[in-house]
């Protein structure tokens, strides 16, 4: 699902094609998740209604697939993207506050999706729980690695603070003058900082592969639609904090 990122350190990142265009590829990406959403919550209502089953097991697998293939683009245009400008996802501007707040590595904490099963499918087996629960333990040991990549990149970085230092880059990167001066040292953060996104997404594509091998179709459906809802919550919610904000500041 994700290929990986480094480049040679003379490429300099085209900054017409970074972040102004990712974020029109997630304008239409979120519309085609909200119709998709909308297909599978009528699916799932369908067959909780349904004493003969619903519309059956292969409708499930077909919703499934298609979510699964849903992140799967998101991931593929993301590492095309980053590769261009990895600095720009450490600070997204087509991101709201909140939903910042729950970036972990540019993008959502793979642990985070155990806690969507558990609370979203009520159905679990006793061999299903114990499974999930190892999966989130070895997830987690997963995780810590990734940020100890991270860390070593920072320890690497006297000054300024790697973050801060990223998140200006990112900004600086939009000008097309600025980035014809990158100088070496800052073409081997870019190729590590790229690196440690692309291990960070493919642990977040690599447990939800994971989760949805535990879980029966229906189950999936019940598991990917309430991450689904789950994000589009925090992106609906974060947009409207942010349009408050800055109405009473206006």
């Amino acid at each position: 699902m994700m290929t990986g990122g480094s480049s040679n350190s003379t490429c300099t990142p085209n900054p017409s094609s970074s972040s102004s265009t990712f974020e029109r590829f997630l304008q239409g990406w979120h519309h085609r998740q909200e119709r998709l959403l909308a297909e599978m919550t009528a699916a799932v209502d369908g067959k909780s209604c349904s004493s003969d089953g619903g519309g059956g097991e292969e409708v499930e697998k077909e919703l499934v697939a298609r979510a699964l293939g849903h992140f799967e683009e998101f991931y593929e245009y993301k590492s095309r993207a980053a590769h261009q400008n990895v600095f720009g996802f450490f600070g997204p501007t087509w991101s709201s506050t909140l939903e910042c707040a729950f970036l972990w590595v540019t993008g959502f904490r793979p642990a985070l999706l155990f806690q969507l099963v558990f609370d979203s499918v009520p159905d679990l087996s006793p061999e299903q729980t114990r499974g999930l629960n190892r999966l989130k333990r070895e997830t987690k040991t997963e995780e810590k690695a990734v940020l100890d990549e991270l860390a070593k990149i920072q320890e690497s970085i006297a000054a300024p603070p790697h973050l801060e230092m990223m998140r200006e880059a990112g900004r600086q990167l939009e000008d097309e003058h600025y980035s014809s001066t990158l100088d070496e040292s800052m073409g081997w953060l870019r190729m590590t900082l790229e690196e440690v996104v692309t291990n960070a997404d493919s642990l977040r594509v690599s447990t939800a592969a994971r989760v949805v091998e535990v879980l029966t179709p229906h189950q999936c459906l019940i598991f990917l639609k309430s991450a689904l809802r789950f994000e589009q919550n925090i992106r609906s919610l974060g947009m409207q904090r942010d349009n408050l904000y800055h109405r009473n500041r206006g």
